[in-house]
């Protein structure tokens, strides 16, 4: 309900009263004294008097837009996420709200059976009693964020997921999460939750879910990529049953399907003898893939070299392509020779104006085409980039014509 609905209230009202309760004419001569032309009443009116058990403390008014207030009349429910050192934040299957208290000079009076306008018209009139069991100037509203996803990845890397034949290792003690785990500790709806998840390439095994060890995650690949070859299959076209069903697979099915769903995609083709899934390995993806394997842990490297040795690396028939590389690497085009970086945008802040000032740092100066996979993400419904950078960035025009981006505030 929306406060302002609220509002129909003064209409009915007369007087609150803790114990006597008012005849019906005795409001009508309050009316008359306060100057109310009763033919402007309602023939009904409600009389409201303070309960002797007021519980101001122990209630909270909630506004709901119309979606919410259907939401709960259909029967889900909202949940409050977040630990003592957390903004609450509620959510629905699907999103996240921020939940924030709002305070208002008006009173605001909660009483059970509490009648609209259109529900005392007509009839001889008479005085309805009303108690008011709250008072309140504060109440909470909610507003659509994105969810806070951050501490995800910090919880599953407690426990990376390097092989089954690891797991008993003294390495691989640290907690593993369930979804049910991840829910109560992470601020996010469970479709959000999910979402990133398969952002991360976490894979759900025996029941937990695990980070990939990077290097685990390229053997599955190349594993599949040489199986193909072997089999004579396309790339465009891999069986899906029929790779995972291979009697000498020397990784779980589990792993297998995973990656391929990490680095493919499913499709459904119509055979004569019927439908068959296949997956179809991303060109993107895979050359992704072994990018960041070049570029992991060697801080810079020459930008021609790179391309050179990158392109060698990838299967034969894919085509490398820097745009692969976004939100990945940063070219530094200023040096001579040029070199490239890995910089992955999964290592930056989730707060905004956290993440520009890292942005910042990294690089003073940045053109439109360099920062949008690295604040794509932050923006919230509605939102753009173009109006991220209006509040977090200033923009400039090089000798050469190229339009930047700086700060607006000093660097920390």
């Amino acid at each position: 309900m929306n406060m302002t609905d609220l509002s129909y209230i003064h209409l009915s009202v007369v007087e609150f009263r803790y114990f006597d309760l008012r005849t019906l004419q005795e409001a009508q001569a309050v009316a008359e004294q306060a100057k109310l032309d009763l033919t402007d009443l309602n023939s009904s009116v409600q009389s409201l008097y303070l309960s002797q058990d007021m519980g101001d403390h122990e209630v909270r008014l909630v506004e709901l837009d119309s979606s919410m207030v259907k939401h709960l009349e259909a029967g889900n429910s909202l949940m409050v996420r977040g630990d003592k050192a957390d903004m609450a934040v509620v959510c629905t299957d699907d999103s996240t709200f921020e939940l924030k208290s709002t305070q208002t000079t008006n009173s605001l009076l909660l009483l059970p059976d509490c009648r609209a306008p259109e529900q005392l018209v007509g009839g001889d009139g008479c005085l309805l009693h009303k108690e008011v069991y709250c008072i309140s100037h504060l109440y909470l509203e909610l507003k659509q964020c994105r969810p806070k996803l951050k501490k995800l990845q910090t919880l599953l890397q407690e426990n990376v997921f390097t092989g089954p034949e690891y797991e008993s290792d003294e390495k691989h003690t640290g907690k593993k999460y369930t979804t049910t785990d991840l829910l109560s500790l992470i601020q996010a709806s469970e479709k959000e939750l999910l979402q990133e998840l398969r952002k991360l390439h976490a894979v759900h095994y025996d029941g937990y879910w695990r980070l990939v060890d990077f290097d685990y995650m390229g053997n599955v690949l190349q594993y599949i990529m040489d199986t193909v070859d072997c089999q004579s299959w396309s790339y465009d076209q891999i069986p899906t049953d029929k790779l995972l069903s291979m009697e000498d697979n020397v990784y779980p099915r589990v792993v297998l399907q995973h990656c391929l769903d990490c680095y493919g995609d499913r499709k459904t083709m119509e055979l004569d003898g019927g439908s068959e899934e296949v997956h179809v390995l991303s060109e993107d993806k895979v050359c992704r893939y072994f990018a960041e394997y070049l570029l992991k842990g060697v801080g810079k490297f020459n930008l021609a070299e790179f391309l050179q040795t990158w392109k060698e690396s990838v299967p034969v028939g894919m085509t490398t392509d820097l745009q692969q590389l976004e939100g990945v690497a940063l070219i530094d085009k200023k040096s001579h020779p040029q070199v490239i970086s890995h910089f992955p945008v999964t290592g930056l802040p989730e707060d905004a104006p956290d993440r520009f000032n890292r942005l910042f740092r990294t690089r003073e100066k940045w053109t439109l085409e360099d920062i949008t996979p690295y604040i794509r993400d932050l923006c919230e419904r509605k939102q753009t980039v173009g109006s991220l950078l209006t509040k977090f960035a200033r923009a400039s025009t090089l000798p050469d014509g190229t339009k930047v981006y700086n700060s607006r505030v000093p660097i920390k």
